[in-house]
């Protein structure tokens, strides 16, 4: 047993995240390059992804079987019990006794004072299994939907107000499930069918999005880096909500458009593909080695009509006001949409960023209406489901701004709505997407039109 084994790496990675509150996709990233196994790198994602996740459960499980407080023990005697847990309870592949002899060598060799305590609880986790007294889901809503799905019972509270049990019980068991990884085929240099073939003969199996007609899911792709199409720019990584945003924008070849907020670049260069690559974008983000990403992507796809420059979206200096007939406004949100895509994204929120965040997408959003030219269009997307920062949002700018007016999304989405909430809201110029009711990540788009 050594600290290099994919569970030893996992408890590393967990342990950086708890003391560092580092965030875990990078730190992933960095481990993943000194592994060499496939097999390896995917048990090393799946113990951190799934752990991390899952974590509010675990501790719940742990804790009946603990005489102690969990938070008592050491960082790394935690994510041990934890990870063998996750493993005891989630993942019946892994054999039980293997999960649990890992765990207890990985204590002996780091912490081992604490070998025979973290062995009986993980003999106990087993005999229980998934027998466990929940908290009253009738009595207790909030903290019952909290430990049984690990989600913060703030943000249960927050969506049990809003879309009621059960939904909110949707919501929460799908932001814990397995995440595709969606591709937007990159159709300056390609068209989805030829990217299949090549990506079957690089032996990646695919599914054609049903929503996108970019989009693709690659199954079990491991490192994409690797792939000469990824290499070749024959795709990018963008999830298929998310490629919605520049069918809604609409842009057409030879348009002057704004992205206000475009790093790391995704929607940016879904722009630049719709525009055939001709015209002009200009890209404004706020943190310079985010513009360096825009243009590693732009490049790598072999587009050249960006031109990424950093400044703050509210000032967005150097910009006339009334010059661009598109204007894309991607805002900063609490990323409460894309929770179960990034595992530790839950963790790291707090309620009261939720009650902040207007102000300052209300400010950019002002800022880059002024830059509409008359007849022009601008757009304002979310990658979040609270309505403090999207609808209350799109309400406030309407009433301070009467020359804009909402644009039905009807006729630029590129697949058909079937609920009536949805086609409602579309016809009124804004769509919410759900997790649990579209199988998109959490997405918000909004249109409008300057009349004057």
């Amino acid at each position: 047993m050594n600290n290099f084994t994919p569970r030893g790496r996992a408890v590393r990675i967990l342990c950086r995240v708890d003391e560092e509150n580092a965030y875990v996709n990078l730190l992933l990233q960095k481990e993943l390059k000194e592994v060499r196994e496939g097999r390896d790198r995917q048990l090393i994602t799946m113990l951190v992804n799934g752990t991390l996740k899952n974590r509010l459960t675990l501790d719940y499980a742990l804790r009946l079987h603990l005489r102690t407080a969990l938070s008592s023990l050491p960082h790394e005697v935690r994510w041990i019990l934890r990870i063998s847990a996750f493993q005891l309870l989630f993942l019946t592949k892994i054999p039980a006794p293997a999960a649990i002899n890992e765990g207890v060598e990985l204590t002996k060799l780091r912490q081992g004072k604490y070998t025979k305590l973290v062995n009986g609880v993980l003999h106990n986790v087993l005999e229980t299994g998934w027998n466990i007294r929940w908290p009253n889901s009738k009595k207790e809503a909030a903290r019952y939907l909290s430990v049984k799905y690990s989600h913060p019972e703030w943000m249960v509270k927050r969506w049990l107000k809003r879309y009621g049990f059960e939904e909110t019980e949707k919501l929460c068991s799908i932001n814990n499930e397995p995440v595709f990884l969606w591709i937007r085929t990159n159709t300056l240099k390609t068209t989805r069918e030829d990217l299949v073939q090549q990506l079957q003969e690089e032996g990646i199996q695919t599914q054609l999005g049903g929503r996108v007609p970019e989009s693709l899911i690659l199954e079990n792709p491991g490192s994409i880096e690797r792939l000469e199409s990824f290499q070749e720019g024959l795709f990018t990584v963008q999830d298929e909500s998310s490629q919605l945003v520049a069918h809604i924008l609409n842009p057409a070849p030879g348009d002057h458009v704004l992205d206000a907020c475009a790093a790391p670049g995704g929607k940016t260069t879904h722009i630049a593909q719709k525009m055939n690559d001709q015209g002009e974008i200009l890209a404004f983000d706020i943190h310079s080695h985010k513009i360096e990403l825009i243009q590693q992507l732009a490049h790598r796809l072999g587009i050249t009509i960006i031109r990424a420059q950093e400044g703050d979206a509210r000032e967005l200096r150097g910009v006339k006001d009334g010059s661009c007939p598109k204007v894309l406004v991607d805002a900063p949100c609490s990323g409460l949409g894309v929770i179960r895509r990034r595992a530790d994204l839950r963790y790291h929120k707090a309620e009261e960023e939720i009650q902040k965040l207007p102000a300052l997408q209300l400010e950019i959003l002002e800022r880059a209406a002024q830059c509409v030219s008359r007849g022009g269009e601008l757009v304002y997307s979310t990658c979040t489901i609270e309505p403090e920062e999207n609808f209350e949002v799109v309400k406030a700018f309407k009433t301070a701004h009467p020359e804009f007016k909402p644009v039905s999304l009807l006729d630029f989405l590129p697949f058909s709505l079937e609920d009536e909430r949805d086609i409602r809201q579309a016809e009124k110029g804004m769509l919410q997407i759900l997790p649990h009711r579209h199988g998109m990540d959490g997405f918000f788009i909004a249109k409008f039109q300057r009349e004057v």
